[in-house]
């Protein structure tokens, strides 16, 4: 494996590699007690900790009646309004009370953006806003009719100006959409954007839903006075989390740790009890700071996500893991790595930003011999497609 290493090219990066046997005798090591940027790696530790303290249902929201007032706050739930997953559940609630609708969550408890973002991703997708009571994703989706485009949510309709650029783009510090022309032979079929987020928002977004009012005023949820219910299932957020790699609910997932605890945000404080669950003692030595891994102040060493994925096989059956992870050459953001033996099999996750490209997971060999490995590149000046196929390359070798 050594001079699979230095035949790889990954001699030359900043790497980190610890691959063990089931038994936990290593089989190779390099640097595997130093600090790397886990990029999305650290979606493995948000799926360790939400399948310890999430039951099967997560909680979609918590509700108070107080006299003809009906007073709700998110728990931060991402699947209301979500595209794909289209949990109806709180709308249901809403739309079938007579009472006084008051949304009433607290902005000070949620921050919209991790520390340690990129501050120039606020327009990207993939860095949609935290928030209490997600909808839509977070995101302001636009499709492209041929001659217009289709906004949705509707609210957002007037603030869209077609521009002579290709690219979309959205004001910084306002929900002020720039699209390029619909009929333009450049222009794209489909475009998602982040919207900034905000509880007067979420008030308005659920009155033009329900078609009728929902007043905003914000009051502490108290846990012995307020009812939590439940409605998604878990497994239908950590697919995506895993499979697409889906930093918003990895987010969110935090949140709904944090709701079914009883505690409250921002995410810093609820990771700094998160770290002190029993049995996650390896945790105090890990710089955790998000849910998704896109905070480049996340440090992990390989030695801590080995830990990690050997704390998922004891919480996890065998089909569970290889169902929630994807599998190399066939699934997911791995769908496109192909092993060199068919006969072999890997299910891991990967994760990447510039100049980073890090995977950890599971590979068994034609052999049925299974190994536990994580491999992590930073600081790499090269495309990130190279250090895959490099890291592809080496992992070939447990054939």
């Amino acid at each position: 494996m050594k001079k699979a290493f230095v035949h790889s090219g990954l001699h030359q990066l900043h790497t980190g590699i610890l691959i063990q046997e089931q038994s936990g005798k290593v089989v190779f090591s390099q640097q595997a007690d130093q600090y790397f940027m886990p990029a999305s790696n650290a979606k493995l530790l948000t799926l360790l900790l939400a399948k310890t303290i999430l039951p099967d249902s997560v909680p979609a929201f918590a509700y108070q009646e107080q006299g003809d007032s009906l007073y709700f706050w998110g728990t931060g739930d991402p699947s209301t309004l979500h595209t794909k997953l289209r949990n109806r559940s709180l709308l249901n609630f809403l739309q079938a009370s007579n009472k006084s609708l008051v949304y009433a969550d607290d902005a000070k408890l949620t921050l919209p953006q991790g520390a340690g973002w990129a501050w120039d991703d606020y327009q990207d997708y993939y860095a949609a806003e935290i928030s209490s009571l997600p909808l839509y994703e977070n995101l302001a989706h636009f499709t492209n009719l041929g001659n217009a485009w289709k906004v949705h949510p509707l609210r957002f309709q007037s603030s869209v100006s077609i521009t002579s650029d290709k690219d979309a783009s959205r004001d910084r510090l306002s929900n002020q959409f720039h699209l390029p022309a619909p009929e333009a032979k450049t222009s794209p079929k489909s475009i998602t954007i982040p919207y900034l987020t905000s509880p007067e928002l979420t008030a308005r977004l659920l009155s033009d839903t329900l078609h009728k009012p929902v007043y905003y005023r914000a009051i502490q949820r108290n846990p012995l006075q307020s009812k939590l219910v439940y409605a998604a299932q878990l497994d239908s957020l950590l697919v995506p989390l895993l499979h697409n790699s889906d930093n918003m609910i990895g987010e969110q997932l935090i949140y709904l740790m944090a709701a079914q605890r009883g505690w409250n945000g921002p995410t810093s404080q609820i990771i700094s009890k998160l770290v002190q669950e029993p049995r996650f003692e390896f945790l105090k030595h890990v710089k955790w700071v998000d849910g998704s891994g896109l905070s480049r102040y996340n440090l992990f060493r390989p030695k801590d996500l080995i830990l990690i994925l050997q704390h998922l096989q004891e919480k996890l059956s065998e089909s569970e893991w290889k169902s929630l992870l994807p599998e190399l050459g066939k699934s997911g953001t791995l769908k496109s790595m192909k092993l060199t033996n068919p006969q072999s099999h890997a299910w891991a996750k990967s994760g990447s930003f510039g100049n980073t490209y890090n995977l950890s997971g599971y590979y068994q060999n034609a052999q049925g011999k299974l190994y536990l490995f994580t491999i992590m590149t930073n600081l790499a000046n090269q495309s990130v497609s190279v250090n895959k196929k490099q890291i592809l390359e080496f992992l070939n070798v447990l054939n």
